[in-house]
């Protein structure tokens, strides 16, 4: 009940008393907030029992004004108190939200100390050039069984290093792990810049046997490649049988890239297309460059999009899940894998990652080809792509604007137009970019310099929580080196389709 409702029925009641229409006991009870009207004694926590016992005329009158004044100022303290709870719950909601965000730096943060960690721990063996490394990158499979070998290649593109000067070499670092997790060989390698180097058979090319008690015979695993300088890698996997390869492009590792630009790793990944037929056979190679172990799921869908079949397992921290016939249990289907995996120690600050992929091979001569994974959105991202209009508001903004917003899995970008009203820059059209995180949506404008006369650097911030309604409504933030800032929101509605 509102508190104008109750105020505008004080006349009414009044004149009731006064005509003698209510001349017999009466209970006034107030509808309580968030459940059912009760009556209830005037000591309950969300009601107010009001008991009008008539007499005499004038008595029932001073009654009843007493009663109604007192039941007006007890609403008045539960109304303000109901908004103070509500603002506080929202405001309690508002910070776990910035809480689950913040949560997600703190993991990369935490990979990125992992492997810190990891080169401390060889770091004897991996200073040889005297300045450390700075550039990562992943080879998820590479074997000897199955009648097969593994060659790895190495190109240096690095043209002109703050370290090296003109045409720095790189000095590469090679790590092979096997399926478990344990790291089982090592070597280094001077790759001139523009350079390809190759070394055929890596896994048993590799020297130093870093594990003397399980040895250096590894028949599958992965590579991890440290370099001081910017290269990239490949692997072919090459059948013994009839020298067919099948390429394998090595995964930068985008440690502390924003989650939603990362194309290759993360916690939910998929491969696009697998098959077990007459003709054709896929597999599954799934590693954990993460800071902890996971809880794997692999879900396996037919091609009208119906799961059809689960894998589960646990993989530990540096080890592998590897499946030669991924669809071994639903023959003669074919389709998208989707693979996830969850943190079963969710309250620490490390946390499961994942890189990625499939081979799929001609059961009738074993030709093949990979199928790398792409990282795939959070489950719960909604699609919001199109141009929205609305309102920017604050001290010193108050504009009307138009949002084209293009979006790729968890990334969005696209342009601001300021359409008229005010805004704190010259400039009136804006590049802005951002991203999707726990469902909140984090955009800032790219354009760093305005375009008057003393380009002013300038920094325009949108935090857009979770959209539940038809609008998006959020706080902006505002400041530049004039000193200028503003802290004020926005609130927009889809208008229309990008391409219409």
């Amino acid at each position: 009940m509102r508190l104008e409702q109750v105020t505008s029925d004080v006349p009414r009641i009044d004149r009731a008393v006064r005509r003698g229409q209510m001349t017999c006991s009466a209970q006034v009870d107030f509808l309580s907030f968030g459940g059912a009207t009760k009556k209830s004694p005037i000591s309950s926590r969300n009601h107010v029992h009001l008991s009008l016992l008539v007499e005499s005329k004038s008595e029932r009158e001073r009654r009843m004004q007493k009663a109604i004044w007192s039941s007006l100022i007890l609403m008045i303290l539960f109304i303000f108190a109901e908004r103070a709870t509500v603002e506080a719950r929202e405001g309690s909601k508002n910070a776990v939200a910035r809480t689950a965000v913040a949560t997600q730096r703190l993991n990369q943060s935490s990979w990125l100390e992992s492997l810190r960690d990891f080169r401390r721990k060889i770091g004897s063996q991996t200073q040889a050039s005297g300045d450390g490394t700075s550039f990562v990158v992943i080879i998820p499979y590479v074997t000897t069984e199955s009648n097969s070998r593994t060659n790895l290649g190495l190109n240096n593109y690095s043209q002109i290093s703050f370290v090296h000067g003109i045409n720095p070499f790189a000095s590469v670092f090679i790590y092979l792990f096997d399926q478990e997790g344990s790291l089982r060989r090592s070597g280094s390698v001077v790759v001139e810049s523009n350079e390809l180097v190759q070394i055929n058979d890596i896994i048993n090319q590799l020297p130093t046997i870093e594990d003397p008690v399980q040895g250096g015979n590894v028949g599958t695993g992965w590579l991890l490649i440290f370099s001081d300088e910017p290269l990239t890698a490949w692997a072919s996997v090459i059948s013994n049988s009839n020298d067919d390869p099948s390429i394998e492009l090595a995964i930068a590792d985008q440690i502390s890239k924003p989650a939603a630009f990362v194309e290759s790793t993360g916690t939910r990944l998929a491969i696009q297309s697998s098959a077990k037929t007459a003709n054709f056979q896929s597999s599954l190679v799934v590693v954990n460059v993460g800071s902890d172990d996971g809880n794997l799921y692999v879900d396996i869908y037919d091609q009208l999009g119906n799961l059809i079949d689960t894998k589960t397992a646990l993989i530990k921290q540096n080890g592998m899940f590897v499946d030669n016939d991924i669809r071994s249990a639903v023959p003669d289907t074919f389709g998208q894998i989707v693979i996830e995996v969850t943190d079963p120690t969710p309250n620490d600050d490390k946390a499961p990652r994942l890189v990625a992929n499939s081979i799929v091979k001609s059961t009738v001569n074993g030709t093949g080809a990979f199928f790398p994974a792409f990282a795939l959105p959070q489950v719960d991202t909604k699609a919001i792509a199109g141009v929205w209009e609305g309102s920017l508001t604050g001290s010193l903004i108050n504009a009307q604007v138009k949002m084209q917003l293009f979006q790729e899995r968890d990334m969005i970008y696209g342009t601001l137009d300021i359409l008229s009203g005010s805004f704190p820059t010259v400039a009136r059209s804006f590049s802005i970019s951002g991203e999707v995180s726990s469902n909140h949506y984090l955009l800032q404008v790219q354009d760093a310099f305005d375009s008057d006369s003393a380009n002013t650097f300038f920094s325009y911030r949108l935090h857009i929580p979770p959209i539940t309604g038809i609008r998006m409504e959020g706080d902006t933030l505002y400041f530049d080196e004039q000193n200028r800032k503003d802290i004020g929101s926005v609130s927009l509605s889809r208008t229309g389709s990008i391409y219409q």
